[in-house]
Order: C-alpha cells, then structure tokens, then sequence
C-alpha cells in the first residue's frame, strides 16, 4: 500500500517538475520574443523606407532578423512560395504570441487594404519600445528585492565577522577575572 502512494507521489511529482518547467521555457520564449520585437518592426520599417512594398518586405529582411522573431518569418515566407496570399500567410506571425498583434495587424492591414505601411510601422514601433521599456523598469524595480538575499547571506555576516568580533574579543581581552 504504501509503494503505491509513494509511487504516485513521484509520478505526481515528476508531473509537477516537468509541467513548471515547461511553463517556464514557454514565458522565457515569450519574453525573448518581446524583447526582439522591436528591433524586428525598426527593420521592418527601415526596408518599408527604402521603397520595397510590403509582399518584398518579408524576403528582404529575413536574413537580419533577430533569433526569436525569425522563425514566424521564415514560415510567412514558405508559405508564400507554397501560393498562399501574403495576407493569409501572416497567420504564421501568430506563434509569436500576443505582443506581435500590433504587428500583424498592421502588415495584414496594408496586404489586403492597401493602407500605408509606413506609418503603421511607426506606431508600432513607438509602442513596442515602450513596452520593453517598461519591462525593464519593472526589472529594475525587482533589482533590489532580489539582492535582499544575498546581502543579508553574506555582507551582513562579514560585516560582523570583520567589525563586532574584534570588538568583543578586545572586550573580554580586558575584563580581568
């Protein structure tokens, strides 16, 4: 009886292990993706400014994408070659999660409207930056709270060892018993 709750145990826990771990690969993929993003619109803007429209746009700029954002991309582009229309390829910007939206929308608006790239681009990037400004402001808020620990480990201890202990042992140097 008891071999069986404790294999359950360590199967709930094996269970446990691998699904916070994954969790976690998941919000770093994700966190990667946000931090890459806007240095992908800024390219995708600075080809928009050099003349290439936007079904040239994707095949431009592919090599000189960022780690993270390139694989959406690279799936935009084999569906192109496959036939599919510029505007459904775009699905694929999907996989990049919900920080790309604003992307998307905009390169989807201009493939099957027609609108200006360009200034949508622009706002997107504005907005991205901000984004990843405020990400590293809170970053920087946390900064402190995560460095309470090793200062109370191991400045504090040393602070002891190197001014209170000499202090006491001059102390009880000078006491006569």
């Amino acid at each position: 009886m008891s071999r069986v709750v404790l294999a359950f145990i360590v199967l709930g826990a094996r269970f446990l292990v691998r699904w916070f771990r994954d969790r976690a690969r998941i919000r770093s993929q994700f966190e990667d993706i946000e931090r890459a993003l806007p240095d992908a619109v800024d390219l995708l803007r600075l080809a928009t400014h050099t003349g290439f429209s936007v079904h040239q746009l994707v095949g431009e700029v592919l090599a000189s994408l960022p780690a993270p954002i390139a694989p959406a991309f690279v799936e935009v582009q084999r569906r192109v070659d496959c036939g599919v229309r510029l505007g459904d390829a775009l699905d694929a910007l999907e996989m990049l999660g919900e920080a790309a939206h604003p992307l998307l929308a905009a390169v989807r608006s201009t493939a099957f409207d027609g609108t200006p790239l360009l200034p949508a681009l622009e706002r997107v990037a504005v907005d991205s930056r901000m984004i990843r400004r405020r990400r590293a402001e809170q970053l920087a808020r946390r900064l402190p709270v995560v460095l309470l620990l090793p200062l109370v480990l191991c400045v504090l201890p040393a602070f002891a060892l190197l001014a209170v202990v000499p202090l006491i042992a001059a102390s009880l140097g000078a006491l006569s018993l």
